[in-house]
């Protein structure tokens, strides 16, 4: 038996009243969800944010033959 038919199973034991209730905390509980996927999405989607930055020598010129993309 899947995990989602046992999951069925027990809802459809609960008492009609409580049915609100188990709402509330399954709506809840996936909310919660998405708020954690959203708190890392930023962390991936930006991933050398708050990174330390080393300039070796940040008053040299940069001149033609130092970017290699160009060649």
């Amino acid at each position: 038996m899947l995990l989602q038919e046992q999951i069925f199973n027990e809802i459809n034991h609960i008492p009609a009243d409580k049915l609100a209730e188990l709402y509330n905390l399954i709506h809840k509980f996936r909310l919660g969800l998405s708020q954690e996927q959203q708190q890392t999405l930023p962390e991936t989607k930006y991933p050398l944010r708050n990174t330390k930055i080393d300039y070796q020598e940040p008053f040299e010129p940069v001149a033609l033959t130092d970017w290699d993309v160009l060649k």
